[in-house]
């Protein structure tokens, strides 16, 4: 997809949707607090431990720093309202020795109700675990064994001054980066910049851009520019709260 106009609708393509809710995705809220680490103290820089925040009631993103090339989930312990993730590597390719950060999209497992807070465990590709709480949702509810994800844009306040962008496509034409223009401090324009990449496979799987956002409200109105929906509408995103 290397179109700026890209259209969002309620298909649901099979297996390969329930690949991508546990598959993470390489790039780079208000009343919707952001999740509090409860790692033991450290004296050493913590900024790039691990962060989680929701997407909507039934999804949140994680996001961890490493080389340039993006973690996988090698495995998910659920517990009571408890969900361990365990990265590892995720390619045996030489990969560049930049920090990046990377954004990894997770759906909730059914029975969960995110309506009460979540407690994560992420245990990156090295050892180190960090742990955090997902608080609960106004909008949580408990999630069904037969729900799918509804694959519409969505956005989550990693911190105080960066959103997570949720968009949808090709996993070979990732968004390159994003910016914020504040309209008012009540409303803002996401603006994302496409994959330089030319060649995009026909998947469709969940894509986390991390956009610094300064000047607006936590609850602003965000719309999408570029994306419009089904009815050809322009795609508004809401925070989960």
């Amino acid at each position: 997809m290397t179109a700026s106009l890209r259209t969002f609708s309620s298909l649901v393509l099979g297996g390969v949707v329930l690949a991508a809710a546990l598959s993470g995705c390489a790039m780079s809220a208000g009343t919707s607090p952001v999740p509090e680490s409860t790692s033991a103290p450290d004296t050493s820089d913590t900024s790039h431990a691990p962060q989680a925040a929701w997407l909507d009631a039934t999804s949140f993103v994680v996001k961890t720093w490493g080389d340039a090339c993006a973690p996988q989930i090698g495995d998910i312990v659920a517990g009571d309202q408890s969900l361990e993730l365990v990265l590892v590597d995720g390619t045996d390719e030489v990969c560049a020795a930049v920090q990046t950060a990377h954004g990894m999209y997770v759906g909730l497992p059914a029975a969960f109700d995110s309506s009460r807070p979540v407690e994560l465990t992420v245990t990156d590709p090295g050892g180190e675990t960090t742990e955090l709480t997902l608080p609960g949702l106004v909008s949580g509810e408990i999630i069904p064994a037969d729900r799918m994800p509804e694959q519409t844009p969505a956005a989550a306040w990693i911190d105080a001054h960066e959103l997570a962008v949720l968009t949808w496509g090709s996993s070979t034409c990732m968004p390159a980066s994003g910016a914020v223009e504040a309209v008012s401090e009540n409303e803002a324009i996401v603006r994302l910049e496409e994959s330089a990449n030319e060649v995009c496979t026909m998947d469709l799987v969940p894509q986390i851009t991390f956009v610094t956002a300064v000047g607006i409200d936590q609850d602003a109105k965000l719309t999408l520019d570029g994306y419009v929906d089904a009815d050809g509408a322009p795609v508004v995103v809401t925070i989960a709260r």
